[in-house]
């Protein structure tokens, strides 16, 4: 994941939000990224990856997914799947999608 000033890059975890047919047939997909910061994990655009579901996202601490920060990247720099979140999760994702882009 670059950072804030685009000048650097660092392996982060992410989730990829975009859609499957798309991933199937673009060389870019869009992700939201993740972060350990999870101090605004209340705000509407952000869904806290705790309890259970950490091990089962491949995470080694509760994270929060940024759904307000998406991002577009070439999957060449897909490092790893490292898991995957609930259904459950994913749909609360979805909401935190609809929330940041006010859909």
């Amino acid at each position: 994941m670059p950072s804030t000033g685009l000048a650097h890059f660092k392996v982060r975890p992410a989730i990829v939000v975009s859609k499957d047919a798309n991933n199937r047939r673009l060389a870019d997909i869009i992700v939201a990224p993740c972060t350990s910061n999870v101090a605004r994990h209340a705000e509407p655009t952000q869904y806290l990856i705790d309890g259970p579901e950490i091990a089962a996202a491949g995470i080694r601490v509760p994270s929060v997914v940024k759904c307000e920060s998406l991002l577009t990247m070439p999957k060449t720099l897909i490092v790893q799947s490292l898991g995957r979140l609930s259904d459950a999760g994913m749909k609360t994702v979805d909401n935190c999608l609809r929330d940041a882009l006010n859909l």
